[in-house]
């Protein structure tokens, strides 16, 4: 059973269920429940059976796929006042979970069993245009994904990253080279070498999981050239 303070904070960040009636609302609350998970927690895996759709009440997932070799590519992300869409096209197309989801950041979830779904939200109109908007939403950042990884030149892509995760009163960015791979949709080895091309321009300076960014205008540079 979901408390009150609990169902207080799923209002808050998903109004359209405000619109429910009593009945459905009494309902879905009852058989939904608020699970806390931890960073690096799965999800869900890939080809694994949906059983519950998860509204996002705080933290972040990360939804991905990962190639016959081994190499993973982000598909999107889901915050606070998101759900996942792929969650939901399961249980319309009648399919299992595509790709994976990851807990990327400690997160609390709504989680609806898939009956009570079906039963309540499937046809309400009014979540029928939040999942329109939701969609468009992530169409549009997995489509910027796509655009950046065929058409943009790697070395372009990475500089813009450097420049967008520097934090604003350091100059230090923890992370590793193979976090940065998959961020923007490429090989380690890739990454490797031109952050490697970088310190040798004075741009930057690499550590055990670190870069010191020493010239952020030559970062700036390289993300405004042509290309």
């Amino acid at each position: 059973m979901t408390s009150q303070e609990q169902i207080n904070r799923v209002d808050q960040l998903f109004p359209v269920l405000r619109l429910l009636e009593p009945s459905s609302r009494s309902a879905l609350f009852s058989a939904g429940q608020v699970i806390d998970l931890p960073t690096g927690q799965m999800l869900m895996q890939q080809n694994q059976q949906c059983r519950f759709v998860p509204l996002v009440l705080s933290g972040q997932l990360r939804v991905y796929t990962v190639s016959e070799n081994g190499r993973e590519m982000n598909l999107f992300r889901t915050v606070p006042g998101d759900t996942c869409l792929l969650s939901i096209a399961c249980q319309i197309k009648k399919q299992d979970f595509p790709a994976l989801a990851e807990v990327e950041h400690a997160a609390s979830l709504f989680m609806i069993p898939v009956q009570t779904y079906h039963q309540i939200l499937a046809e309400h109109p009014a979540w029928k245009n939040y999942i329109i908007v939701t969609l468009y939403s992530h169409l549009t950042s997995v489509m910027q994904t796509l655009e950046a990884v065929a058409f943009s030149r790697t070395d372009k892509r990475l500089a813009e990253w450097l420049l967008d995760h520097k934090p604003d009163r350091s100059r230090t960015i923890r992370c590793t080279h193979e976090a940065i791979a998959i961020e923007l949709g490429t090989a380690r080895e890739v990454i490797s070498r031109l952050l490697g091309d970088l310190k040798n321009q004075g741009a930057i300076e690499l550590g055990r999981g670190r870069i010191e960014i020493l010239q952020p205008a030559a970062l700036h540079l390289i993300s405004q050239s042509p290309g």
